[in-house]
């Protein structure tokens, strides 16, 4: 069963060589790793064409102007070919056994959509900071209270889901698809083990929580179509899941 990862990248040379070397080590081989830079303005680009230069199963598309990881992700997703799509972003790393790991898990069960743990990683220090194991089992509603799948952990079967594209929101487009994807498989089930890397760099678009509250309703609003009523309570059921569990 054939796997395309797709990864966005800007501004990535100093964490690049390391993510993609995570893909090359999976003990899983039948991939393909399409890495879309979003105008990078550093070496990313010329990394990542030196490592794709060994190895065929790595290509690398530019796009003509930054349009986010949304617009990356998408050109990715319809360059793919193979049957699962997985996501990691290009500062962020997968242990070996990942793949193997999460295709057997879908595979026995038949899953359309499943995801597993990661830890937290100082961008600076390596410093492992914190692990987070999902819920085995999670329905649409579970998720629009908080949205617990991590996307560089996050894999789709295009044979029971489609070949999806993210909404054209400049942050929160992963929570948005998976939302789309529950609406038509009803449940995400989680592989309970840690198998993938999350780098936490503090100067990140993400790690700016006032903005990420705009981006958090229009997840509610422009993509779910609710109300602002109720687009304002999933923003505040939101918010304070994410103060509870003491995530940035």
């Amino acid at each position: 069963m054939s796997v395309s990862i797709i990864m966005p990248m800007f501004n990535s040379g100093q964490f690049i060589e390391s993510t993609i070397s995570s893909v090359c080590d999976q003990t899983y081989d039948n991939w393909e790793l399409l890495i879309v830079d979003d105008c990078s303005q550093d070496d990313s680009v010329e990394v990542a064409c030196r490592l794709a230069s060994g190895d065929h199963r790595i290509k690398v598309i530019s796009l003509n102007s930054n349009g986010g990881a949304a617009v990356a992700r998408n050109e990715g997703i319809k360059a793919s070919s193979g049957r699962f799509i997985a996501f990691l972003d290009s500062d962020d790393r997968w242990d070996s056994e990942k793949l193997t790991k999460q295709i057997k898990f879908m595979k026995e069960r038949e899953l359309a959509f499943s995801h597993t743990g990661f830890r937290r990683v100082d961008s600076t220090t390596g410093k492992k900071l914190s692990e987070y194991i999902p819920p085995a089992r999670l329905t649409y509603k579970d998720m629009l209270y908080s949205n617990q799948v991590g996307c560089l952990t996050a894999m789709f079967d295009t044979q029971q889901v489609g070949r999806i594209e993210m909404p054209s929101i400049r942050k929160r487009q992963d929570y948005a698809m998976w939302l789309k994807i529950l609406r038509e498989v009803g449940s995400v089930y989680a592989l309970e083990e840690v198998l993938a890397s999350y780098t936490v760099r503090t100067n990140s678009i993400s790690s700016n929580k006032i903005s990420l509250l705009k981006y958090n309703y229009s997840v509610f609003r422009d993509c779910e179509k609710f109300s602002w009523p109720v687009s304002l309570y999933y923003l505040l059921a939101n918010t304070f899941m994410r103060i509870k569990r003491g995530r940035s």
